[in-house]
C-alpha cells in the first residue's frame, strides 16, 4: 500500500510538471511586468525556505511519530514514512505552484533562473529513489531510529 501511496504522490506531481512545462511552451512572446517578477522573487524565497523547514520537518516527524506512535511496528514505520513523503510533497506542491505562475506569465521565458522552484520536486523525486519503501530499507531505517 505504502508504494501505490508513493507511485500516486510521484504521479500527480509530474503531470503537474508536464501542466508547468506546457504552460511554458504556451507563454512565447507574453513579457511579465514588473509586479509579476517582483511576485515570482517573492514567492521563489518563500519556496526555498519552505523547502528546507519542510524536509527538516519531515525527518523530526519521522523519528516522532516512530518513536512515540502505538501499535503494531510495521504500521508505524508506514505511517511514519507516508508522513515523511508528504511533508516533502507538500514543498515540491508549493514550489511547482510558483513555477506554474511563472510559466504562465512568462516570467519562466525571460529568466529561466526562476526553474529553481522545481528543486523541491527534484528533491522529492530524489527522496523517494533513495528511500523506496521496500521492507528491507524501511525496515533499516526504522532500526536507525528506535532504541
Amino acid at each position: 500500500a505504502v508504494k501505490l501511496i508513493a507511485s500516486a504522490m510521484a504521479g500527480g506531481l509530474t503531470l503537474l510538471a508536464g501542466l508547468i512545462a506546457w504552460s511554458h511552451a504556451g507563454a512565447a512572446g507574453i513579457i511579465p511586468t514588473a509586479h509579476q517578477l517582483r511576485l515570482i522573487n517573492l514567492l521563489t524565497t518563500i519556496v526555498m525556505v519552505a523547502a528546507v523547514l519542510a524536509i527538516v520537518a519531515s525527518e523530526v516527524l519521522w523519528r516522532i511519530v516512530m518513536r512515540r506512535a502505538s501499535g503494531e511496528l510495521n504500521a508505524r514505520v508506514q505511517t511514519a514514512f507516508l508522513v515523511r513523503l508528504a511533508c516533502r510533497e507538500g514543498a515540491a506542491l508549493f514550489g511547482m505552484m510558483v513555477s506554474y505562475l511563472a510559466a504562465r506569465d512568462g516570467v519562466l521565458r525571460a529568466y529561466p533562473a526562476y526553474w529553481v522552484n522545481m528543486a523541491p520536486y527534484a528533491l522529492f523525486l530524489s527522496f523517494l529513489v533513495l528511500h523506496w519503501p521496500s521492507a528491507e530499507k524501511l525496515a533499516a531505517e526504522a532500526g536507525e531510529v528506535l532504541p
